[in-house]
């Protein structure tokens, strides 16, 4: 048999059984919309991180809500959208209720925080926590005589 064949008989075999993305480049370097929604950008600077969260539809601030642990950022809330007279025909991105978890590349202190929302995207500034031993804690070692 042909190598040639053999190898394109494996590569599609492995895309029936993997999915047709299975050999795009870049694989992984993009969210899947399916299972990571809303889609978040992270920027950094020195002294801070920011998070930006793509919410389209948020109505008013009790539709959100933002939770940070110091080294993850929850927001879970509710989108809606209403249009009035008008039928569903196709749908893209996510309505109803959502979670995400963010884990963060950093430590970043749990107060101050800012949010705001602006033109369907939410900003979280989160100070990075850079105290000596931020990122570290020592364990305390129990000696066990036999």
């Amino acid at each position: 048999m042909d190598t040639w064949k053999q190898m394109m008989d494996w590569k599609r075999m492995a895309e029936e059984y993997f999915g047709d993305q299975f050999f795009t480049p870049n694989q992984g370097t993009k969210a899947d919309i399916r299972n990571e929604s809303p889609l978040c950008n992270i920027y950094e600077t020195p002294q801070e991180i920011c998070c930006v969260f793509a919410l389209p539809g948020l109505n008013r601030t009790e539709d959100v809500e933002v939770m940070v642990d110091p080294f993850k950022l929850t927001v879970q809330g509710k989108l809606s959208l209403t249009m009035d007279s008008y039928r569903l025909n196709a749908e893209e991105f996510q309505l109803g209720e959502f979670q995400r978890e963010v884990t963060l590349p950093v430590k970043v202190l749990q107060e101050p925080v800012q949010a705001f929302y602006r033109k369907g995207l939410l900003f979280i500034r989160l100070l990075k926590d850079s105290r000596p031993g931020a990122n570290q804690r020592k364990v305390n070692l129990n000696w066990v005589q036999e």
